[in-house]
């Protein structure tokens, strides 16, 4: 017997996840099948620990409840982007406009559909979007301050110039078969932990978007972060340029010997990719003029710093976000 329900919104909702678990508990559910994008996927995630718990479902998302199992999860991939159809993540905003996630084995889908014939119909924005936010899950985990990973570096650049070739192509025409399939499996592998093996991830960038969509529910993630990560590199780049001249010349091609000037030309580099899929790099362009900046980088860091590569305390992210605009 199978029940349908709908209703998924970009940055899902707990309270949508909450009514399933309310209307579905005394049915016993015994796997979950999400269809559509990250949203879709984290919301069926979500549900699944929600069924098997005995606590509220935000529980596990304000760290005040550890997941120790979860029904079942299957995807049919109809976006990609976010990678959750092989990731151990899942994100979710509450009804305070609080966005924040879990990351737990037991999630991490049991089998994905991924078919890029399904991919046809999406809307450039979405596209844009969702391949921002794919090479994104790749810098979260290669922007490190952990040594000796070249075999692991070397395959998280070449993920990314593929997403960078075929981006493009995919944006310009939707029903381009053949450069889906490539953009289909660098998003499911970007975001299922294999760029991260052997090394420290930094995710700072991921925790300073998830405050700017969160205030405004109607920024989708992947504009965020191409308005937050060139800004972010901008900043650290001063203080480790070495990494940020690495990922230039091994991703864009830039030449300059010296490791600040590579780092700037390479920042400038994917800010032109990310306008050649339509994508923000500033606030205003993101409809974000009003954005509270003060509080949103307090509350970034109200666990403490965010990010590895250069921790980064609530004045470091008030900074970034300034320098955004």
């Amino acid at each position: 017997t199978v029940h349908e329900e709908g209703g998924v919104v970009p940055n899902p909702q707990i309270g949508l996840v909450r009514t399933w678990i309310k209307k579905y508990a005394e049915k016993k559910p015994r796997a979950i099948l999400a269809v559509g994008g990250g949203s879709v996927i984290d919301s069926a995630k979500a549900a699944a620990v929600g069924f098997e718990a005995d606590c509220d479902v935000w529980d596990f998302f304000a760290g005040k409840a550890i997941v120790q199992s979860a029904l079942p999860v299957y995807t049919i991939l109809t976006l990609p982007a976010a990678g959750s159809e092989q990731s151990i993540r899942a994100v979710l905003s509450n009804e305070e406009g609080i966005k924040t996630g879990i990351g737990v084995e037991a999630i991490r889908p049991k089998a994905s559909a991924v078919n890029p014939e399904l991919f046809f119909t999406l809307p450039v924005w979405q596209i844009g979007a969702g391949v921002t936010d794919m090479i994104s899950h790749i810098m979260e985990r290669y922007f490190t301050r952990t040594t000796a990973t070249a075999y692991v570096d070397a395959q998280s650049e070449a993920a990314m110039r593929t997403a960078i070739e075929f981006g493009p192509k995919v944006w310009a025409d939707a029903r381009d078969y053949d450069s889906w399939c490539q953009i289909g499996m660098v998003g499911s592998f970007a975001h299922n932990g294999y760029f991260g093996l052997g090394r420290e991830e930094d995710w700072a960038c991921h925790a300073i978007e998830h405050e700017i969509s969160g205030w405004n529910e109607a920024i989708t993630h992947g504009m965020g972060l191409s308005v937050v990560i060139p800004a972010w590199m901008r900043y650290v780049s001063e203080r480790t340029p070495a990494r940020l001249a690495q990922f230039a010349r091994n991703v864009f091609g830039i030449v300059e010997a010296d490791d600040a000037e590579a780092a700037k030309k390479g920042i400038e580099a994917l800010v032109a990719f990310y306008k050649s899929l339509g994508m923000p790099t500033r606030m205003g362009e993101l409809g974000a003029d009003e954005c509270p900046v003060e509080s949103l980088a307090r509350h970034c860091c109200r666990r403490g710093p965010v990010g590895r590569l250069l921790p980064l305390e609530a004045s470091d992210v008030e900074a970034i976000l300034k320098n955004a605009f």
